[in-house]
């Protein structure tokens, strides 16, 4: 099946329907105070007061990487209380134009016609064959960093999502994991870094710092580009190290992005 994105689905038109799940639905934290603060999800649903669930108005601005679009979105139609917010690919199969169609229908059946609608436009997942995994990552390079984040072994246990399992019958039908790619490996750092960057994209808009805000969506540009590099030439930008955390007294991931290419130019 040939991908369609989200562009082509609906050309110009791009201020749509989406359901809230799209939005994170995590706590915030301010960086200075530790208070936790709202999630996104609940400070875009909240309007003069009252909270608007189930469904979300978007305006997709541009794209920002491969299966990334930056987009305004909000409870209302009006877009009162609009965030600048990064949504995939897949958040936007749910998506249906705002327009006629969609007057009368309660929240309900505007979602059961989001699922329909993602079923009907999702491509098909092709599987790859387990050959194509390797057996040992690349070579790590130095790297001058773009971006540096720290992860729970969970949050990142999360990104990397389930492992095959492999039965050794001339071992009394041990399981075991088969080694994880070092493609996939790359991939899930740099999507649990993407999230983290996202994160503290919308502190820094919730908390009105326009000196940061610039800072913070060029950061998530820039990373979701490098998501999409990597994707085609497979090669390492993103160094893990386990490092001990001393207020959640927990190891935590270091993740250190970079770009590798500018890397090897200096060098």
């Amino acid at each position: 099946m040939v991908r369609r994105t989200f562009f082509d689905r609906f050309g110009q038109y791009n201020t749509c329907l989406l359901p809230d799940e799209v939005l994170s639905n995590d706590s915030l934290t301010d960086p200075d105070t530790g208070e936790e603060l709202p999630s996104l999800r609940d400070q875009i649903s909240l309007v003069n007061g009252i909270y608007h669930h189930m469904l979300c108005y978007a305006r997709v601005l541009r794209t920002c990487g491969d299966g990334l679009y930056w987009a305004d979105v909000a409870a209302t139609s009006g877009f009162v209380n609009a965030h600048r917010v990064i949504l995939t690919e897949e958040d936007l199969y749910f998506a249906l134009p705002y327009d006629v169609r969609m007057q009368g229908k309660s929240p309900a059946q505007i979602l059961k016609m989001m699922a329909a609608h993602a079923r009907e436009v999702r491509p098909a997942q092709r599987v790859e064959p387990a050959i194509t995994l390797e057996l040992a990552p690349a070579p790590v390079l130095p790297l001058e960093p773009l971006a540096v984040v720290e992860v729970s072994s969970d949050e990142l246990q999360e990104a990397i999502g389930p492992v095959t399992m492999d039965n050794l019958t001339d071992t009394n039908n041990l399981r075991v994991s088969r080694p994880i790619s070092s493609f996939r490996m790359q991939q899930a750092f740099l999507r649990v870094i993407l999230d983290a960057l996202m994160r503290q994209l919308y502190w820094t808009e919730w908390a009105q710092e326009s000196a940061r805000i610039s800072t913070a969506r060029t950061q998530c540009a820039t990373i979701a580009y490098l998501q999409r590099w990597q994707r085609q030439s497979r090669q390492r930008c993103v160094n893990a190290v386990p490092v001990w955390n001393g207020e959640q007294h927990a190891i935590v991931w270091q993740l250190t992005v970079g770009d590798p290419i500018t890397t090897l130019a200096a060098a």
